[in-house]
């Protein structure tokens, strides 16, 4: 009987001290798995980070440079004699980079930065209803106008979503330009103005572009008739051959539409 009561006592004995431990068990594993949730949230966090980090420099950095192939529509409009000519079509190229002004998009989506465009190229061809004074007949003759440039200006680019971009600009245009009309070459430096926008999707963008610009051109022709045959006998000098004509001043306006690729 004394056996028994000392089994029930050590019995009793036992269950008290795992009862007595089992809270300070408990608040061990609350500040285990308190431990682990700040591990994992700090890991968590560190990815997401790192992930921001990567798609920022997919987005910004690695599509900051552009190269746009362009068709053109243009009209030129002769400011000394008069008259419009629209063209038949046209085409133009530029390739250059953003450069954006701050590192971090301004509320997570917008960066401001300037434009240089290194290379422009615009070409457009019209034609021209003229008169034969000899055979009293028409016919046309084409007009060609190429300039050669560079673009520089400031740029505002939004990213709402994912990879997708919507951005707005301006540009002063500096160019050479030259125009073949009537036989004769005008030519004359021009600065154009360029205003656009573009949606773009990773690689791949679509814009639209206006330009505009005046400039009076300098003309130079080509005199056949120091090639005649009562000429043949002496030796025409280049200021013989080319005949300066009186100065005409044109302005141009352009409405390009293109594919562009960023990288």
């Amino acid at each position: 009987m004394k056996k028994l009561y000392m089994c029930l006592l050590a019995a009793i004995s036992v269950s008290y001290h795992a009862a007595a431990q089992e809270p300070e068990l408990s608040n061990n594993n609350a500040r285990e798995m308190d431990s682990l949730q700040t591990v994992v949230n700090t890991l968590n966090s560190r990815i997401q980070s790192v992930e921001q980090a990567e798609l920022d420099r997919a987005i910004w950095k690695n599509r900051s440079k552009y190269f746009n192939i362009g068709y053109v529509s243009q009209k030129l409009t002769d400011k000394t004699y008069g008259g419009e000519l629209k063209s038949d079509f046209g085409a133009s190229l530029s390739w250059g980079k953003t450069y954006y002004l701050h590192k971090k998009p301004l509320f997570g989506m917008m960066k401001f930065g300037l434009d240089w465009s290194w290379l422009d190229i615009n070409y457009a061809k019209s034609s021209l209803e003229d008169f034969d004074e000899d055979t009293s007949e028409t016919f046309q003759s084409d007009i060609h106008q190429a300039e050669f440039g560079m673009q520089f200006g400031p740029s505002v680019t939004v990213n709402p979503v994912h990879h997708l971009k919507v951005g707005a600009y301006f540009r002063v245009t500096p160019s050479y330009s030259l125009l073949y009309m009537d036989e004769t070459v005008h030519h004359h430096y021009v600065t154009f103005c360029n205003a656009g926008c573009s949606v773009a999707w990773k690689v791949i963008s679509l814009g639209v572009e206006w330009r505009w610009g005046t400039a009076k051109y300098e003309g130079m022709t080509f005199d056949e008739s120091e090639f005649d045959e009562d000429s043949m006998g002496d030796d025409p000098s280049v200021g013989d051959i080319l005949q300066n004509v009186p100065d005409r001043k044109f302005k141009t306006n352009s409405f390009r539409v293109y594919l562009g690729f960023r990288f």
